[in-house]
């Protein structure tokens, strides 16, 4: 691990939980301990508790299931976004389909993990959300890849509808390894204004809306492997 990602996840002070089942919370608690030494938790079963816990109190990460007892954990996303946007979201759930997926990436999550990984997979997944990479599973990410390869093939030839210059596939290619746009800034020897410039032309050339998307956008048109 290197020194930038041990300053990131030691700087994980509050973790929200919001999942109905009990087994699933202990799991996640127990993981979230194991990646963030030194956070504390706060737990909700319901919509209407995690929109009661956030609306009093702020969290680097929240992990946030879908199908939730009085409605989708997809309103605390758009919540987390709109208010606590520093705030990390990251969806743990069943759903594969792609019209949750999607409607979770476009409402800010930053990550989409199926249920079912060990606690040292899931372990991964959120280091990865912290250092900025997007956490997904990989059947999510495939599925993400066989979107864009439909958009693509929908198009006429060129892939999408406008060519990116060179310096919007360097911004594109830093931020989809997890860099931030005061890093992409020092690598690239730009301002950061000049950086978020770029990030919003690229985003509507490739028809993205989000880092997550971004990434497959990346993976696809070959300028990004992810590891």
């Amino acid at each position: 691990m290197v020194i930038d990602e041990v300053a990131q996840l030691s700087s994980v002070e509050n973790v929200l939980i919001v999942e109905d089942h009990r087994d699933a919370i202990e799991v996640l608690k127990q993981v979230v301990s194991a990646t963030f030494e030194q956070a504390s938790v706060q737990t909700a079963v319901t919509l209407a508790g995690g929109l009661k816990i956030l609306k009093s109190s702020r969290f680097d990460i929240a992990l946030l299931d879908i199908g939730l007892p009085d409605g989708s954990g997809i309103d605390l996303v758009r919540y987390i976004n709109a208010e606590h946007p520093e705030t990390i979201s990251v969806v743990t759930t069943i759903f594969d389909d792609e019209t949750h997926l999607f409607e979770a990436l476009r409402s800010g999550a930053c990550g989409y993990l199926l249920k079912g990984y060990s606690p040292d997979e899931l372990q991964k997944y959120l280091i990865d959300a912290v250092s900025g990479r997007p956490a997904l599973s990989p059947r999510i990410a495939r599925s993400m890849l066989g979107y864009f390869r439909g958009e693509m093939q929908s198009d006429a030839s060129s892939g999408y509808p406008e060519k990116l210059t060179e310096r919007e596939m360097d911004v594109l290619r830093l931020i989809a390894k997890g860099c931030y746009v005061k890093e992409v800034s020092r690598l690239l020897g730009i301002s950061a204004n000049t950086v978020s410039h770029h990030v919003k032309n690229l985003y509507s050339k490739l028809n993205v809306h989000n880092r997550a998307e971004a990434t497959a956008a990346a993976v696809q048109l070959n300028i990004f492997q992810p590891r």
